[in-house]
Parts: structure tokens; C-alpha cells; sequence
């Protein structure tokens, strides 16, 4: 498994990172050149592409480095590639416009706390800024390339960690139900719910429909701002709902499999597309997944198909869902969420870490002998109505 962690450049004179960013703006002019031919062939060939280009490019820009061209060559065979995976239709060729390149061995060398980087002139002596986390991961495992970058007039690197895969033999699995407006459901019984979260984002959505409305050149320098707020409030809220879905017994944690949820072309699909676009399902799977094989646990996806129509008690597909609540056949009225995450745990066949399922209120349709306490377990509340 790859993990990524950045971090800044101190530089020790202004003029090394001068000659950072003559490397990113030659590898950029490089990369938009190549695209030019890239565009005009019909197949995805590097032999193609390095023919057409390496010697063009060598007498158009003398002072590059024969890695910076190939680097170049390499990204925009990749660009090209990733489009016609993506099934996009190119009306012109790919423009490169922000500023970064891959550094492999031959670019690059590592002394701690120092890194060595090629440049068109010679090797720059960097210190990048090493915070508490970026030095633990350090001690603890080996990085391969690295990738220089800019942001906002600073330099950056990105570090690529190896971090082993550990085979864990779960004793607890902790179900995991994904909404819209309940951010996640546990099959131990928590909802997470973050309504000025929601308040916040409905606000941000609103202010875009009306800056897209607009279409002046004020308001798409706006829709610019608040496109980066939202995306930085995502990603802050989806770090703290992961650091809380692992902080609990269970050593697994199952999914859904929504890899195709957004693709599902189904009758009135149009009224919630908007809505479930909004919600960064692939986001968390990925912190999820990184940040439990950093504490030996393990994220386990199962296809979530009829989780929310099956009763979780007797694993049949019995029982009614109506809004946040399911009800059961034997009388008894569950929430639905987290319902839903107790079945996941039954399709990934692993022992449940369980909560109370109760949604606070019961349909009793036969005299039930015996006090439900609501602080028991779900096993503890169903044994005493002699459900199992």
C-alpha cells in the first residue's frame, strides 16, 4: 500500500528555488509540446511518442535534461491514456497548466535531513520541513519517487510511503452505512450527524447555482473560491469522521461497494444525482483504508445489495423500510441505518460489533412478556421477546 504525506521546502537561498521552478515551467513547456504530437497519432505508442519528440525537443529546449523530456513524455503518454479510459472525446490536444514532475532515482538523491535535486544546471541542496507525523512515518517505512510540486507560489514535496499490507484476523467487524444527511451508521449503534455541516454546505451549494447563474468574469472568480472551500470542508469532515469509525474494538471495518452508485442510469435517478454527487464515498473508503493499515486494521467493501430491505435478526428479506425506520415482521421497529450496517457485516460473513437497534419506538402487534432496557445490545433486547 502507497500512502502520501507533503510538506513543504525551506530553501537556504532564494535563487535554488529559482532553479526548482525553471525545472517545473521546461517540464511544462516539454509535456504541452508532446501533447501537440501526441494528438495527431491514433495510438498510444512511448516509441511513437519518443521518436516524434526527443529530438525536436532536444533542439527546441538545449537545456533540458534527457530525464526532464522523457518525464515529460511519460506524463502526457499517461494524460492520454487516462483519457480514452475515461471514454472522453478530445476536441484538442491536453494543456498542462499546473506545475509538478515525478522524481525517481535519477533525479534526486536523499541525505538525511537533506535531498539533492537535478537541475537544468546542477543539484540543488533542499531541507524539507519535517512535522511530528512525516517524521514517524520516516522511522517506520521506506519512500520510493517523490513528487515535486507548486501551490500558491510555494514548493512542495510529496513522499510515498511503502507501508506493508498486514494480514489481520478479525475478531470484530464494525458495519459501516453511508447517507446523505446521517454521514454514517455503525452497526454498534451511532449515528454521525453534523447539521451545521449540512446548514454550511446547503449555504455554499446555493451561493453556486446563483454565482453559475451569473456567468460574469466576478462571479466565476468566486465559483473558483468556493469550490476550494467546499472541497477543503469535505475533506476536513471526512478526516474526523474516520478518526472516529476507528476508534472503536472492532479490527474491520465493512463498507459498501459504491464504485458504480453514481453510473446507475435508473427511472427518476436525476432527483438524488445532484445530491449524491455531493457525497465523498470514494474519499472516505481511501482515508479509511490508509489510516486502519497504519493501526493494524483492515476495510472490507461487499456489494451492499438489499441491506436496507433485510432484517438483520433473521437475515430474510421481510419487514418494510418507511424513512429512517424498518419494520420488522416480528413487530419490532429498527432503525433502518443501522440496520443496514448489521446486514453488511452479514454479507462480509464476520462477527459484528452490535449496539442497540431500536429506533425508540416498537410496533407491538403481540403481548410482549418482559422489560426492554434500550442501554442492552440488539442480542440482549431480541432474546428477551425470544426472537433468537
Amino acid at each position: 500500500m502507497i500512502i502520501t504525506y507533503s510538506t513543504k521546502i525551506n530553501f537556504e537561498c532564494q535563487d535554488d528555488k529559482q532553479s526548482l521552478l525553471d525545472v517545473l515551467l521546461l517540464e511544462r513547456d516539454i509535456y504541452n509540446f508532446c501533447s501537440k504530437k501526441q494528438f495527431e497519432f491514433k495510438t498510444l505508442n512511448i516509441k511513437q511518442l519518443h521518436k516524434a519528440c526527443y529530438n525536436e525537443a532536444k533542439l527546441t529546449y538545449p537545456n533540458a535534461k534527457v530525464q526532464i523530456i522523457i518525464k515529460a513524455e511519460n506524463s502526457c503518454l499517461s494524460a492520454y491514456r487516462g483519457s480514452k479510459s475515461a471514454k472522453r472525446k478530445l476536441k484538442k490536444p491536453i494543456e498542462k497548466k499546473k506545475l509538478f514532475i515525478s522524481l525517481d532515482k535519477r533525479l534526486h538523491r536523499t541525505r538525511p535531513p537533506h535531498i539533492y535535486i537535478t537541475t537544468l544546471r546542477k543539484r540543488v541542496k533542499v531541507k524539507p520541513h519535517i512535522y511530528p507525523k512525516l517524521k514517524e512515518m520516516f522511522d517506520n517505512y521506506d519512500f520510493g519517487d517523490l513528487l515535486l510540486f507548486e501551490k500558491d507560489g510555494e514548493l512542495w514535496l510529496s513522499f510515498f510511503f511503502k507501508v506493508p499490507e498486514q494480514i489481520v484476523n478479525s475478531k470484530l467487524a464494525l458495519g459501516i452505512d453511508v447517507g446523505i444527511r446521517r454521514l454514517a451508521a455503525t452497526s454498534d449503534g451511532q449515528l454521525f450527524i453534523d447539521k451545521p455541516f449540512n446548514g454550511r454546505k446547503r449555504k455554499l451549494r446555493f451561493l453556486k447555482r446563483k454565482l453559475q447563474s451569473k456567468g460574469t468574469r466576478s462571479a466565476k472568480r468566486h465559483l473558483k473560491k468556493l469550490r476550494w472551500t467546499e472541497h477543503n470542508r469535505n475533506k476536513e469532515l471526512i478526516h474526523q469522521l474516520s478518526r472516529k469509525l476507528l476508534n472503536t474494538e472492532a479490527d474491520t471495518l465493512v463498507l459498501e461497494d459504491l464504485d458504480c452508485v453514481k453510473l446507475k442510469k435508473k427511472k427518476h435517478a436525476y432527483q438524488n444525482k445532484n445530491r449524491i454527487s455531493q457525497v465523498g464515498f470514494s474519499e472516505l473508503r481511501r482515508v479509511l483504508t490508509y489510516k486502519a493499515a497504519l493501526v493494524g486494521k483492515q476495510v472490507v467493501c461487499v456489494n451492499p445489495a438489499y441491506s436496507s430491505q433485510t432484517d438483520c435478526i433473521t437475515g430474510k428479506r421481510e419487514g418494510e423500510r418507511v424513512g429512517t425506520r424498518f419494520y420488522a415482521k416480528s413487530g419490532l421497529v429498527y432503525d433502518a441505518d443501522i440496520n443496514a450496517a448489521v446486514n453488511l457485516t452479514r454479507f462480509a460473513k464476520l462477527p459484528a460489533l452490535l449496539g442497540n437497534l431500536l429506533s425508540g419506538q416498537a410496533t407491538v402487534k403481540s403481548p410482549i412478556v418482559g422489560i426492554i432496557s434500550t442501554n442492552k445490545s440488539s442480542f440482549e433486547e431480541t432474546a428477551i421477546l425470544g426472537l433468537i
